[in-house]
């Protein structure tokens, strides 16, 4: 029954990747001839509460920005997350255990969106492993509390509900951290401003600039290329699958360790679930270092350090497998979570290298909700064989997907391609 709840994981996640895409482009809609900034989306059921000037606005078309959409679709992640902590807090059955499952994987497809990683491999630093590395301590933390509180007396519900304080910390501090500055809007308006083709028909009110409406068609048609032209590279489908299948083998690692130690290895119920946070230390420790490093390295280094990353997963999966040693299987499974560290962002950051820069921002798109896929799908089907065959299976199953991730690995390139001009 355990696997079923990935299955919840599965469906939120799908119906996220499908809807985040106009859900963003809907919080990003504002005004651009208007001098005023407001989170509300720019659709006519606001339109009273923006200006008395919203009607003279209205016939110069509606723009997108983007600090605006990625403001208001990490906000909306932060009020459905918490959600997952009522109902799993609450629940009285099974199929709430399940919603809450799909309620949470549908609220981080909001944070792990494109527009959030584009924006933090943007940035001058590229902190990518150091934003990730962040979310595992959260990862590393969380069990370890709980197992404390379960060693107490004190009934697992109550750590989700008093995680609602967690949630509301962390709303807060993206709200402080994201809320778009004026400098931002004004960017912005000024790109909306320029996407618009000049005429001497129309007036913005407060200038003296003559604009003509947005051409619906052209702005779609526009937005619709770099996701065909991502889909037509062949490295994209490469990517794609490498993060599909790690994505993956770190859910079901994750996952099933601590079921695995205690039906085979016999382990304390007292003491196993330190086991989880062991891999969830190592892994923060992992990307948090790679966040720092990363960019003294060159492509090629970056690329050998993510390969030997996943040779040393596969030794230490075949250690789990063969020594029959509670301490030694805690051991192995921290320094998997340490190797595993690096590879996603690693990947991620070599992918960027290796395609074309029109396709970045839609890239990473497809490749976040292809791991997001990956991190439902696989350990749903590990549940399901083990169903049948016993929790044995979980080394079979993590020592072939590090294998997979080994092979694959080879066949990306050792330097970055010449880039040909996608207009070509």
């Amino acid at each position: 029954t355990c696997s079923l709840l990935f299955t919840g994981s599965t469906v939120g996640s799908l119906v996220g990747t499908i809807l985040l895409e106009r859900i963003v482009n809907f919080l990003g809609q504002f005004y651009p001839s208007l001098d005023q900034h407001t989170y509300l989306p720019a659709v006519s059921f606001f339109d009273r509460l923006f200006t008395k000037n919203v009607l003279a606005a209205l016939p110069y078309g509606v723009g997108h920005s983007p600090s605006k959409a990625r403001f208001s679709s990490l906000v909306l992640g932060g009020l459905l997350h918490p959600l997952f902590f009522i109902v799993m807090g609450t629940a009285r059955n099974y199929p709430a255990l399940l919603l809450a499952y799909a309620i949470a994987a549908f609220a981080r497809s909001f944070w792990t969106g494109e527009h959030l990683n584009f924006y933090v491999v943007s940035t001058p630093k590229k902190p990518l492993g150091v934003l990730l590395g962040c979310w595992c301590i959260g990862s590393f933390s969380a069990p370890l509390v709980c197992q404390t509180l379960m060693a107490e007396g004190i009934l697992w519900k109550h750590f989700y509900l008093g995680s609602l304080v967690i949630s509301a910390i962390a709303l807060s501090l993206t709200i402080f951290s994201f809320r778009p500055t004026r400098n931002e809007f004004l960017a912005d308006r000024k790109a909306a401003l320029d996407a618009i083709q000049i005429m001497p028909s129309a007036h913005i009110p407060g200038s003296d600039t003559m604009i003509q409406p947005f051409h619906e068609g052209k702005v779609r048609g526009s937005s619709t290329r770099p996701l065909l032209l991502a889909l037509s590279i062949p490295y994209q489908w490469a990517f794609s699958l490498f993060a599909f299948i790690y994505s993956g083998s770190e859910t079901t690692f994750q996952g099933f360790i601590v079921t695995y130690l205690l039906t085979n290895r016999g382990s304390s119920p007292d003491t196993v679930g330190y086991v989880s946070s062991g891999f969830w230390g190592g892994m923060a420790a992992g990307r948090i270092l790679w966040g720092y490093y990363c960019t003294g390295l060159t492509f090629t280094q970056r690329k050998h350090v993510i390969h030997a990353c996943t040779g040393v997963s596969f030794l230490m999966t075949i250690l789990i497998w063969f020594v029959n040693s509670t301490i030694e299987n805690a051991l192995s499974s921290a320094v998997v979570g340490l190797m595993y560290g690096p590879i996603f962002p690693g990947t991620l950051g070599l992918c960027n290298d290796v395609l074309p820069g029109d396709v970045h921002m839609v890239s990473m798109a497809i490749l976040t909700a292809v791991a997001s896929a990956g991190s439902a799908v696989l350990p749903f089907i590990t549940g399901i064989i083990s169903n049948k065959d016993g929790m044995r299976v979980f080394c079979y199953v993590t020592v072939s997907q590090t294998v997979a991730m080994f092979v694959l690995w080879l066949f990306f390139p050792s330097s970055p391609p010449v880039r040909v001009s996608s207009s070509a």
